[in-house]
């Protein structure tokens, strides 16, 4: 006796809509671009950079210290975060000029080239925004400086600092060039 109670049409339908919903997942839906911003960049080659424990990452070359460099000269900071801030940039130009004139010293014979660029400004965001898990909510700025000899151009030390600060971006910045100010006294 034949206890089969599905006709054959129901089947082929079954069948046809199992197919579909098959075929319809397996599409190859194009994912839309993302768009990556990218700063640029003083320092292109990072391969012989290492971590630092004042700094996030240096490099300083063998034999090269502050203390033989007689001048200095300090090209106008670059800003390449996506959302610029003259306001931070101007206050990194003025606190690097003032580490590194205490730095320097007057005998020495290296004339130095000296160039900044502001990576990435992170401002503190507003009540709403933060409350969005994703959303950073702590203030940061990147920074890198590059020092070079000023005939020849040959990098003497290169440098990339993060900074964050839970409290402002005044604070990370004032963080940002304390640690400067001690990597300079210190380390080189």
């Amino acid at each position: 006796m034949n206890t089969n109670t599905k006709t054959l049409p129901s089947r082929i339908i079954l069948c046809a809509l199992l197919i579909l919903a098959a075929v319809i997942g397996c599409t190859n839906k194009s994912a839309p671009l993302i768009v990556v911003y990218m700063p640029d960049r003083i320092i292109q080659d990072f391969s012989d950079m290492r971590e630092h424990e004042i700094v996030s990452w240096a490099w300083i070359r063998r034999g090269f210290t502050l203390s033989n460099c007689g001048s200095f000269e300090l090209e106008p900071v670059m800003d390449s975060s996506k959302n610029p801030n003259p306001a931070v940039v101007s206050r990194i130009e003025e606190g690097l000029k003032t580490i590194l004139k205490d730095s320097m010293n007057a005998n020495g014979d290296l004339e130095l080239i000296v160039r900044a660029n502001v990576l990435d400004v992170k401002v503190k965001p507003g009540r709403i925004k933060s409350w969005f898990a994703d959303f950073d909510t702590m203030p940061y700025v990147e920074l890198e400086i590059l020092i070079a000899d000023r005939a020849t151009g040959l990098p003497m030390a290169k440098i990339i600092h993060f900074r964050r600060n839970e409290k402002s971006l005044k604070t990370a910045v004032s963080d940002i060039l304390g640690d400067l100010k001690l990597f300079f006294t210190t380390a080189i």
